[in-house]
């Protein structure tokens, strides 16, 4: 029988638990971004309790993403000094840790909000220098890898997605071609610094007619890996992951068929919040991974009473306000 607290290997990594804490946004920093003492507490919690990996919460590129006044900062004075400071927490529990890149717009120089079909070849090399650079960052500053988020309605997520991609040239039409963007950062990104793993997180389809079916979804995927991804995680834009227990959810059919596609670890995303429906899923369907953000903002270190008593059910009440909100604190506790 398989269970949450299992220890396990992630690619080259160890983990003491199948969990992985995805993290959101970042409104604890103080003036000039740098970090408070609440933030350093809340990775010394989340690390001193048998979470396997983490994931950080969300970096922008620019200071002038739609999201950045509720993000993480990869260019203020502070970020290699303060950061590495934050992986040695996550070291010292023997935690690995990535940083997450997320962003909504792109700025090509020319236009702040450039989309998938306003890019010139000049405009791709730059943002493909832009990710690669901030990989370098992570590494410097002590990250073990980093996690380039594909998914939900982020900007990556968009430039693949036939929806908004109707470009004539080779980063546009088929599969293959919209992914190569994202294709050729990964390769570079390994070619550079060889032992950063590199997770891409991906949506299993679009809620949009002409859109991201579940099938173009899998041979994203075989391309992320061929390219040389070490991990895939799923997320996605509007759809329940609720799981009752007695039917599968659509997502949990797609994870298992994805988990046969590729020879990588693939995450679990998804709104379980209690041990036993967790270890339900882990043991009727192919998934190894399983990963969490909400209920680390509720309370950091419930992972340790969960491992105790054997049995536990997060705190979270899934109303969603740390998120639609943009806050990395919860409003009840």
């Amino acid at each position: 029988m398989k269970d949450i607290f299992d220890e396990v290997e992630f690619g080259d990594f160890k983990l003491k638990s199948r969990i992985v804490r995805t993290g959101t946004w970042e409104t604890e920093t103080e003036e000039g971004g740098f970090l408070s003492p609440a933030i350093y507490d809340r990775y010394e919690k989340i690390a001193s309790s048998w979470t396997g990996l983490i994931i950080s919460e969300m970096f922008v590129l620019d200071h002038k993403d739609r999201f950045a006044p509720y993000s993480s900062s990869l260019n203020y004075l502070g970020f290699v000094k303060e950061y590495k400071m934050i992986t040695d927490i996550c070291h010292n529990h023997d935690v690995p840790v990535l940083g997450q890149l997320a962003f909504f717009y792109y700025d090509d120089g020319d236009n702040q909000k450039a989309e998938a079909n306003d890019l010139t070849m000049e405009g791709i090399r730059k943002l493909q220098a832009e990710v690669i650079m901030a990989a370098k960052k992570f590494s410097f500053a002590g990250f073990d890898g980093m996690q380039i988020d594909m998914g939900n309605n982020l900007y990556l997520a968009r430039f693949i997605n036939s929806y908004f991609n109707q470009r004539k040239d080779d980063y546009g039409g088929n599969t293959e071609n919209r992914v190569r963007i994202a294709s050729e950062i990964i390769k570079l990104i390994k070619k550079t610094i060889p032992d950063f793993h590199v997770s891409i997180r991906i949506n299993p389809w679009d809620v949009r007619k002409d859109g991201m079916t579940s099938e173009e979804s899998l041979k994203v995927a075989r391309e992320l890996e061929k390219a040389g991804a070490d991990s895939i995680q799923l997320t996605a834009r509007t759809i329940s992951y609720l799981y009752d227990g007695n039917e599968k959810h659509p997502f949990l059919v797609y994870v298992d068929k994805l988990i046969g596609e590729v020879d990588i670890p693939v995450i679990l995303g998804g709104s379980l919040r209690d041990m036993k429906s967790m270890n339900d899923v882990l043991n009727h369907s192919n998934v190894e991974f399983m990963s969490m953000s909400k209920p680390f903002v509720a309370q950091a270190d419930f992972l340790a009473d969960w491992k105790k008593k054997g049995e536990g059910e997060s705190i979270c009440q899934s109303c969603n306000n740390c998120y639609s909100k943009k806050t990395s604190t919860c409003f009840k506790y």
